[in-house]
Protein backbone atom coordinates (compact mmCIF):
# COMPACT_ATOMS: atom_id res chain seq x y z
CA UNK A 1 0.00 0.00 0.00
CA UNK A 2 2.87 2.44 -0.61
CA UNK A 3 4.97 2.16 2.55
CA UNK A 4 8.78 2.23 2.82
CA UNK A 5 10.49 -0.55 4.25
CA UNK A 6 14.63 -1.64 3.52
CA UNK A 7 16.08 -3.28 0.60
CA UNK A 8 19.44 -4.66 0.77
CA UNK A 9 20.78 -5.58 -2.33
CA UNK A 10 24.91 -5.61 -3.03
CA UNK A 11 26.76 -2.59 -3.93
CA UNK A 12 26.73 -2.73 -7.91
CA UNK A 13 27.44 1.28 -8.49
CA UNK A 14 30.00 3.62 -7.14
CA UNK A 15 29.99 5.00 -3.67
CA UNK A 16 27.75 8.04 -4.01
CA UNK A 17 26.42 7.52 -7.42
CA UNK A 18 23.63 9.82 -7.06
CA UNK A 19 25.42 12.72 -5.23
CA UNK A 20 25.61 14.82 -9.12
CA UNK A 21 22.66 13.02 -11.15
CA UNK A 22 20.15 13.56 -8.19
CA UNK A 23 18.12 10.09 -7.78
CA UNK A 24 17.58 8.17 -11.28
CA UNK A 25 16.86 4.90 -12.94
CA UNK A 26 19.44 3.25 -14.51
CA UNK A 27 20.23 3.13 -17.97
CA UNK A 28 21.08 -0.19 -18.10
CA UNK A 29 17.02 -0.80 -18.13
CA UNK A 30 16.81 0.73 -20.73
CA UNK A 31 19.59 -0.78 -22.68
CA UNK A 32 21.61 1.84 -22.30
CA UNK A 33 25.39 1.65 -20.03
CA UNK A 34 24.97 3.23 -16.90
CA UNK A 35 28.66 4.93 -15.60
CA UNK A 36 27.79 4.73 -12.07
CA UNK A 37 27.95 0.86 -12.41
CA UNK A 38 31.52 -0.64 -11.45
CA UNK A 39 33.04 -3.78 -13.23
CA UNK A 40 32.13 -5.74 -10.06
CA UNK A 41 28.77 -4.50 -10.42
CA UNK A 42 28.37 -5.30 -13.85
CA UNK A 43 28.74 -9.01 -13.19
CA UNK A 44 26.48 -8.71 -10.06
CA UNK A 45 23.84 -7.44 -11.92
CA UNK A 46 24.57 -9.59 -14.95
CA UNK A 47 24.33 -12.40 -12.81
CA UNK A 48 21.62 -11.70 -11.01
CA UNK A 49 23.97 -11.66 -7.34
CA UNK A 50 23.02 -8.26 -6.29
CA UNK A 51 19.47 -9.31 -6.03
CA UNK A 52 20.36 -12.01 -3.44
CA UNK A 53 20.29 -9.67 -0.24
CA UNK A 54 16.56 -9.84 -0.96
CA UNK A 55 15.89 -12.53 0.60
CA UNK A 56 16.57 -10.75 3.83
CA UNK A 57 12.97 -8.78 2.74
CA UNK A 58 11.49 -12.04 1.77
CA UNK A 59 12.16 -13.31 5.09
CA UNK A 60 11.28 -10.70 7.19
CA UNK A 61 7.39 -10.66 5.14
CA UNK A 62 8.48 -6.67 3.52
CA UNK A 63 8.25 -8.73 0.30
CA UNK A 64 7.69 -11.52 -1.47
CA UNK A 65 8.52 -14.29 -4.33
CA UNK A 66 6.38 -12.70 -6.86
CA UNK A 67 4.93 -9.11 -7.62
CA UNK A 68 5.43 -6.13 -8.86
CA UNK A 69 9.09 -5.11 -8.21
CA UNK A 70 9.93 -2.74 -5.55
CA UNK A 71 11.01 1.24 -6.47
CA UNK A 72 12.53 3.45 -4.49
CA UNK A 73 10.36 6.50 -3.11
CA UNK A 74 11.70 9.25 -5.09
CA UNK A 75 11.13 7.15 -8.14
CA UNK A 76 7.68 6.13 -7.03
CA UNK A 77 6.31 9.54 -6.48
CA UNK A 78 8.24 10.96 -9.81
CA UNK A 79 6.25 7.81 -11.92
CA UNK A 80 3.14 8.37 -9.89
CA UNK A 81 2.98 12.46 -10.78
CA UNK A 82 2.92 11.46 -14.37
CA UNK A 83 0.18 10.09 -16.23
CA UNK A 84 0.44 6.66 -15.00
CA UNK A 85 -1.56 5.88 -11.91
CA UNK A 86 1.58 3.77 -10.71
CA UNK A 87 -0.53 3.34 -6.77
CA UNK A 88 -2.48 0.24 -8.50
CA UNK A 89 0.49 -1.50 -8.00
CA UNK A 90 0.76 -1.17 -4.23
CA UNK A 91 -2.38 -3.89 -3.71
CA UNK A 92 -0.11 -6.80 -3.11
CA UNK A 93 3.69 -7.04 -1.26
CA UNK A 94 6.43 -6.28 -3.87
CA UNK A 95 8.05 -9.50 -5.40
CA UNK A 96 11.68 -10.77 -5.89
CA UNK A 97 10.88 -11.08 -9.50
CA UNK A 98 7.20 -10.13 -11.30
CA UNK A 99 5.18 -10.60 -14.84
CA UNK A 100 6.98 -7.16 -15.59
CA UNK A 101 10.22 -8.48 -14.95
CA UNK A 102 10.16 -11.82 -17.24
CA UNK A 103 8.87 -9.75 -19.72
CA UNK A 104 11.61 -7.04 -19.84
CA UNK A 105 9.43 -4.34 -18.57
CA UNK A 106 11.61 -1.22 -16.81
CA UNK A 107 10.89 1.81 -15.00
CA UNK A 108 11.71 3.29 -18.33
CA UNK A 109 8.45 2.05 -19.70
CA UNK A 110 5.90 2.70 -16.77
CA UNK A 111 2.73 2.06 -18.47
CA UNK A 112 3.92 -1.05 -19.67
CA UNK A 113 5.17 -2.04 -16.84
CA UNK A 114 1.97 -1.07 -15.20
CA UNK A 115 0.11 -3.02 -17.16
CA UNK A 116 1.79 -6.32 -16.61
CA UNK A 117 2.04 -5.56 -12.39
CA UNK A 118 -1.92 -4.97 -12.63
CA UNK A 119 -2.18 -7.92 -14.94
CA UNK A 120 -0.56 -9.96 -12.05
CA UNK A 121 -2.34 -8.55 -9.21
CA UNK A 122 -5.55 -9.42 -11.15
CA UNK A 123 -4.55 -13.44 -12.17
CA UNK A 124 -1.95 -14.43 -9.07
CA UNK A 125 -2.28 -17.78 -7.63
CA UNK A 126 0.22 -20.00 -6.81
CA UNK A 127 0.72 -21.63 -10.44
CA UNK A 128 0.52 -18.64 -11.95
CA UNK A 129 3.45 -17.20 -9.63
CA UNK A 130 5.72 -20.80 -10.39
CA UNK A 131 5.44 -20.08 -14.27
CA UNK A 132 7.09 -16.47 -13.23
CA UNK A 133 9.52 -18.64 -10.83
CA UNK A 134 10.33 -20.76 -13.53
CA UNK A 135 10.69 -18.17 -16.38
CA UNK A 136 13.09 -15.99 -13.96
CA UNK A 137 15.19 -18.93 -13.25
CA UNK A 138 15.41 -19.25 -17.12
CA UNK A 139 16.53 -16.01 -17.73
CA UNK A 140 19.15 -16.11 -14.86
CA UNK A 141 20.59 -19.56 -16.04
CA UNK A 142 20.33 -17.97 -19.94
CA UNK A 143 21.96 -14.47 -18.92
CA UNK A 144 24.94 -16.80 -16.85
CA UNK A 145 25.60 -19.12 -19.90
CA UNK A 146 25.96 -16.03 -22.22
CA UNK A 147 28.54 -15.33 -19.82
CA UNK A 148 30.02 -17.91 -19.85
CA UNK A 149 30.48 -18.65 -22.79
CA UNK A 150 30.84 -14.85 -23.73
CA UNK A 151 27.74 -14.84 -26.06
CA UNK A 152 26.04 -11.43 -26.58
CA UNK A 153 22.35 -11.11 -25.04
CA UNK A 154 21.03 -11.81 -28.58
CA UNK A 155 22.54 -14.58 -29.02
CA UNK A 156 20.34 -16.31 -26.86
CA UNK A 157 17.48 -17.84 -26.87
CA UNK A 158 15.19 -16.73 -24.34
Amino acid sequence: FGETFSIYKFRSMIPDAETETGVKLSEEDSGGVDPRVTHVGQFLRATHLDEIPQLLSILRGNMSVVGPRPERPEIDMKINTTEVDWSKRWFIKPGLTGLAQINGATGHEPKTKLQYDIQYVREQSFIYDMKIVIRQIWIVISDVMDIVFNRSPEDSNR
